[in-house]
C-alpha cells in the first residue's frame, strides 16, 4: 500500500497537481515499480489464460473479456506471453508458426530419406565413383567457395588466409566406408522387446547412411564447391541424381 501511494503522488507531481515536485530518485523508482507491475499483470494474464483454457473455456470466450479482436488474436496474444517466461527445464514455448514449420520440415526429412532408400544402388555408386577421385580434396580447395572461405577467414584474421582444408571429401569417404561396414556386417539391435523388430532398426540405420551420402554428394552437384568438367559423365550421373526428387517435392 506504501508503493502504491507513493507511486500516485509521484503521477499527480508528474501532473503538476501535486508540491512539492518529486527528487529524481522518487521518479526513477515509479518508473521501476511500473515495469515490474507489467511484468507481474502479464505473468498473472498468462497464468489465468491457462486456466481458463484447462477449464474449456473456448478461445472466442477469452478474446471477448479481453476485449480482443477473436479467437486468433487470444491465442497469439497467449504465445506472446509464454515466450516471454522460461519452462522449468530452461525451454521457451515455439509460437505456432516455429511448430508448424518444425512439422514441415520433419515430414521434409522423412520423404527424403525414404527416397534415398529406394534409389539406393544408384547413391551409392556414384557416391563411390565421387570418393574414388585420387585429387579430390585438391578439387575441392581449389574451388570458388574455398577461395571464399580462405578471404573470409584471412578478414577475419587480419593476416594471411589460412590455408584450411574444406571436409565434406573426408566426409564422404568415412561415409563411404562406413556403407560397406553396415552392409558387410549389419549391426544387431539390442533385443529389448521392441516391437518395431530389427529390420525396421536396420532399415532406418541403412536410411540415416544414405541420406547422409546424398547430402554429401549434392556438393559436387554446385560447381561453386568443385569443378568435375573433366568428368562429364559423373557430373550428368550427380545432376540426374537430383533431378527425381527435386520433382517430387
Amino acid at each position: 500500500m506504501d508503493i502504491a501511494r507513493n507511486y500516485d503522488r509521484i503521477c499527480q507531481r508528474a501532473d503538476g497537481t501535486l508540491l512539492p515536485d518529486a527528487a529524481d530518485a522518487d521518479v526513477l523508482a515509479a518508473l521501476l515499480v511500473i515495469r515490474m507491475l507489467r511484468e507481474k499483470l502479464d505473468h498473472d494474464e498468462l497464468k489465468l489464460t491457462s486456466l481458463a483454457r484447462a477449464k474449456r473455456i473456448t478461445w472466442a470466450r477469452i478474446a471477448q473479456w479481453q476485449e480482443l479482436s477473436g479467437r486468433q488474436a487470444a491465442e497469439r496474444r497467449h504465445l506472446q506471453l509464454s515466450r516471454a517466461y522460461t519452462r522449468p527445464d530452461g525451454t521457451v514455448p515455439r509460437t505456432q508458426s516455429e511448430r508448424v514449420e518444425q512439422a514441415r520440415e520433419r515430414r521434409s526429412r522423412h520423404a527424403e530419406r525414404e527416397w534415398a532408400r529406394q534409389h539406393a544402388q544408384r547413391i551409392r555408386h556414384i557416391a563411390a565413383q565421387l570418393a574414388a577421385i585420387g585429387n579430390l580434396q585438391e578439387r575441392v580447395d581449389r574451388s570458388q567457395e574455398a577461395r571464399v572461405i580462405r578471404a573470409v577467414r584471412g578478414s577475419e584474421a587480419q593476416g594471411s588466409p589460412e590455408s584450411v582444408p574444406l571436409v565434406w571429401p573426408t566426409a564422404l569417404r568415412d561415409c563411404v566406408a562406413e556403407d560397406k561396414r553396415f552392409r558387410s556386417a549389419p549391426p544387431q539391435p539390442p533385443d529389448d522387446g521392441d516391437l518395431d523388430g530389427p529390420d525396421w532398426h536396420w532399415q532406418q540405420q541403412e536410411a540415416d547412411i544414405l541420406h547422409r551420402l546424398l547430402g554429401l554428394v549434392r556438393y559436387a552437384a554446385n560447381p561453386r564447391n568443385i569443378d568435375l568438367s573433366d568428368l562429364p559423365d559423373l557430373i550428368n550421373a550427380i545432376r540426374d541424381l537430383q533431378k527425381p526428387y527435386l520433382n517430387r517435392t
